[in-house]
C-alpha cells in the first residue's frame, strides 16, 4: 500500500474542500498531512492532500474537472 500526494493547499478551507471532493466521490482521504519548508522570505507552511496510490489518477482527474487543478503536485517517478 503506497501512498501518493496529489495536491498541495495553503490553507485549510481549501485542503477540506478538495477533501470533501474527493470522499463523496468515493475516493479515500489520508490523514492530514502538514508540509513546510524554508523560504528566503520565511517558512510556507501548507497542507498535503494524500490518496492511496492506486486511486491516484482518478484524484488528480477529479480535482483537475472540478477547477482545483492549480493545486495538482506533480507525480515523483
Amino acid at each position: 500500500m503506497s501512498i501518493a500526494r496529489v495536491a498541495f493547499a495553503f490553507d485549510a478551507g481549501t485542503f477540506g474542500v478538495m477533501k470533501s471532493l474527493l470522499e463523496s466521490e468515493g475516493v479515500g482521504v489520508l490523514d492530514l498531512a502538514y508540509g513546510g519548508h524554508v523560504a528566503i522570505a520565511g517558512a510556507d507552511q501548507g497542507y498535503y492532500l494524500q490518496v492511496l496510490e492506486e486511486d491516484q489518477d482518478q484524484a488528480a482527474d477529479l480535482l483537475k474537472d472540478n477547477g482545483f487543478g492549480k493545486y495538482l503536485v506533480q507525480r515523483q517517478a
